[in-house]
């Protein structure tokens, strides 16, 4: 088996991307995210790291660990901006590119005539010369295996997963390292005593189907290193969708259908920008409780005009009783299709 596939991840994205632009950040505990009291970490610097503070982290416990650290408002149009450079070197290399966020991406390097790991290595030396980031790569002949090389030896790692690495390496690591073992998962397998990936390699499968049902033939196979996905470029989006978490919770339905209009804004400004009209709104609300619902309509046209949209989404909202305080809002727009955004001529 051909070691064709490769994942990288850039290191601390945000804080890196922030220390790039401001070298005076260098060697400080940076933190981006939400400043306000109910703000979350998005990505901590390594030397914050070193304090336990983590991304989804709540900001007010980053604060209590790291007092002195730097906290930044992410500024996410700059992250795609550096974000976009570096998708342009990997398609030097290959179309077949599958980015799972701004900062991570598989390629396929197979149909390159040239050797995957000079690839590799190459890829990863041009970020660090052209942009001015550090990135760690994995490479081997699936996706889990190479996502799960690329975390070993963080920050600026490089590590090969080969066929006859599997059992040594795979076998001692925790369930929660196989790929789709969330805390939830962790803990069942853990009560079927499956708590190493030995323990499951070396279960029946036929058990862990009953069990787990398609989970447990899946989980049976990353085990053994085995992951048929294919490295799939991204195709046009099936939603777009904008949301907001309020600084306090609201009681005030005036002041939800003002935020709810912003976001009707926002999403048909991501609409035309995609080139996709839609037929279905939804208007997402939760509680002060985090209690979470969401409504509905399918039109029998398509549209991505803001006007449009919010004459739905408040109709949605009068269907919704405000009896507790709101803590988030969200609109999107799915159903979708491509949309003709050309201007006609007066005779075409």
């Amino acid at each position: 088996m051909e070691l064709d596939i490769m994942h990288l991840d850039m290191d601390a994205f945000y804080a890196a991307v922030e220390m790039k632009d401001n070298p005076d950040l260098f060697g400080k505990p940076v933190i981006i995210g939400g400043l306000s009291r109910r703000g979350v970490v998005s990505t901590a610097s390594y030397q914050a790291r070193n304090y336990g503070i983590h991304s989804a982290m709540p900001m007010h416990q980053a604060r209590r660990l790291c007092p002195h650290g730097v906290y930044l408002k992410p500024r996410h149009r700059r992250y795609k901006e550096i974000s976009s450079q570096i998708h342009d070197i990997f398609l030097q290399y290959t179309e077949l590119v599958e980015p799972l966020s701004l900062d991570e991406a598989f390629l396929d390097l197979n149909q390159n005539k040239r050797n995957s790991l000079q690839l590799a290595k190459e890829i990863k030396r041009r970020i660090k010369e052209e942009v001015g980031l550090i990135a760690s790569v994995g490479l081997s002949y699936n996706k889990f295996l190479a996502k799960l090389a690329s975390d070993f030896d963080k920050p600026d790692g490089f590590k090969l997963i080969s066929p006859f690495d599997v059992e040594d390496l795979l076998f001692p690591l925790g369930v929660s390292q196989l790929w789709g073992v969330g805390p939830q998962t962790e803990k069942k397998l853990k009560r079927l005593g499956l708590c190493e990936v030995e323990d499951i390699a070396k279960s029946d499968k036929h058990f862990l189907i009953r069990k787990l049902g398609k989970k447990g033939y899946q989980l049976y196979n990353l085990a053994w290193g085995k992951d048929e996905r294919k490295v799939t470029p991204p195709g046009p989006p099936k939603s777009i969708g904008k949301e907001t978490t309020f600084s306090f919770d609201l009681n005030d339905k005036v002041a939800v259908l003002e935020n709810l209009k912003h976001l009707s804004h926002q999403v048909a400004q991501r609409a035309v920008k995609k080139e996709v009209k839609g037929r279905t709104i939804t208007v997402k609300i939760k509680y002060e409780d985090f209690v979470e619902i969401s409504r509905s309509k399918t039109e029998e046209r398509y549209f991505d005009n803001e006007e449009e949209i919010y004459e739905v989404v408040e109709r949605l909202l009068e269907g919704i009783e405000l009896k507790k305080k709101v803590r988030l809002v969200g609109v999107s727009l799915s159903n979708l299709k491509q949309g003709d955004f050309k201007q006609l001529k007066l005779f075409d």
